[in-house]
Parts: structure tokens; sequence; C-alpha cells
């Protein structure tokens, strides 16, 4: 008689009940594997898939909150304390800045930021929209230019060590524009929003400045009485980098408006 193969088995509760790993088969001692850490399952029922999503969800988005929050009370702390090892206990500095550009369009979106009543500017703004997602990044370039220029050589970091601190940061940038947006969703008014971006442009380069002075003040140790110089100048070469940046971009965004619009 032909052994039976796994296809054709039919389901028994008393696999589920044997203390062996249903994912990779190990001897399962504890209520997760030792092999692949999968958690000890059940057999699947209406129960166990509300009960499954539900702890994804909560672990999820407790882990995500409660990250952002550790990261923007002290961005360089917590990058930091990520380069050296401790990434169970943090979430992944891409997820928090995908989340935070999310956030961010979705209120841009919401406040009609970039709308304009003159039909050809509502064409440029609709180009632009659909190439804002690149320029995010140019907060991530001007930070790492900042840090590799005026940190290189302290503490040994790697370049992709650099990357986290720029990333960790940039996050907390982008949560104070998310901030400074919302305030347009509480006072909306043609008026109003017409100030709020000419008044912007100013007190949110010092903002972004001060986030970056603690960030790197932290992230490369400072001793903030004798020291405090390096992460000024590291937040000043930021922001002029920045904007040289968006220069740039701003240059080729209306090279491409031309072709699309003429």
């Amino acid at each position: 008689m032909r052994p039976e193969t796994p296809a054709a088995r039919s389901m028994d509760e008393e696999d589920f009940s044997a203390p062996s790993c249903r994912n990779c088969g190990a001897p399962l001692e504890t209520p997760f594997c030792g092999r692949c850490g999968q958690k000890r399952v059940n057999r699947l029922g209406f129960g166990e898939i509300r009960s499954e999503v539900w702890e994804k969800m909560r672990y999820f988005e407790g882990d995500l909150v409660k990250s952002a929050f550790a990261v923007i009370r002290a961005p360089g702390l917590v990058a930091r304390d990520y380069v050296l090892g401790a990434r169970k206990k943090h979430v992944h500095p891409l997820k928090l800045l995908l989340s935070a550009i999310v956030v961010l369009l979705l209120i841009l979106a919401r406040t009609r930021y970039l709308d304009s009543s003159n039909a050809v500017v509502s064409r440029a703004m609709e180009i632009i929209r659909s190439y804002s997602q690149w320029s995010f990044s140019l907060g991530i370039v001007a930070l790492l230019i900042a840090s590799n220029l005026v940190f290189w050589r302290r503490l040994n970091y790697r370049v992709i060590e650099h990357g986290v601190l720029a990333v960790y940061t940039h996050f907390v940038i982008l949560v104070a524009s998310i901030a400074n947006q919302l305030v347009l969703m509480a006072f909306y008014s043609p008026a109003f929003a017409k100030l709020h971006r000419f008044y912007s442009s100013y007190y949110m380069d010092a903002i972004e400045a001060t986030i970056v002075f603690l960030a790197f003040g932290q992230f490369f140790r400072i001793d903030w009485r004798r020291q405090f110089w390096w992460p000024a100048l590291a937040a000043l070469v930021f922001v002029l980098a920045k904007k040289g940046l968006i220069y740039l971009y701003a240059l080729l965004l209306v090279k491409l408006i031309i072709a699309k619009i003429i």
C-alpha cells in the first residue's frame, strides 16, 4: 500500500496538539519555536483568525506609535541605539518615514495647499504633486551631506549608519511639517493659506535646523558646553544643502512643466 502523502492527509485535531512546530517541524518545548520563532498554533477557525489579526494589528500600531514618540523626543538617541544593535525595540526607520510621508500627502490634499484658481498653474501643481514623493528624499540627502561633511571621522560611523540618523531625523522634520499643515485644517481660508505659505518658509527653516542640531548632538555624543558649535555647523550645512537641492529640483520641474504644458 502506498504511503499517504501530505497533500492527501485529512485534517486531524491531534496534529495541532502534537509537541512539534507546524512551520519547520522542530520539537516544541515552549510556546515559541526555538528554531524558526513561530508561536504554537491551533487549527484555523473564525476565533483563531480574529485573534491573529487583532494581535498583529495591535502590535504593529502599538510599536509604530511608541517608536514614533520615542524618535520625536530624541531622534539622535534612537538612531544611535539602533545602529548599536537595539533593533527589536525600535521600528525600522524607513517604515516610520513612509508613514509620515503618507500622512503629510493626505493632509496636503485635504488642505488644498497646492491648489490654484488659475488653470495653467493648476496643471503645473498637478505635475508637482505627481513628483512630490521624490522631493521628500532631498531632506535625507541634505542630512547625509551635513553629517558626513561635519562628522565624517567622529565615532567611526559608516555611511549607512549616517543614513539611519538621516532617516530618523527626517521623520521628525516631516512630523513638524504635518503639525504645521494641521493649522490650515483648523483655520483654512485662501487669505490665511497665503500668509501661512509666506511665513512658514521662514520659521520652518529654524525649526528644522533646531531638530538637526539636537539630533546630531545626541547621535555624535556632543559635549553641549564645549562642542555645541559642531551640531550648529551641521544644522547650517543642512539648511544650505537642502535649499540648494530644492533649487536644482525646482529647475528640473520647471523644465518638465514647460515641456508638458506648452
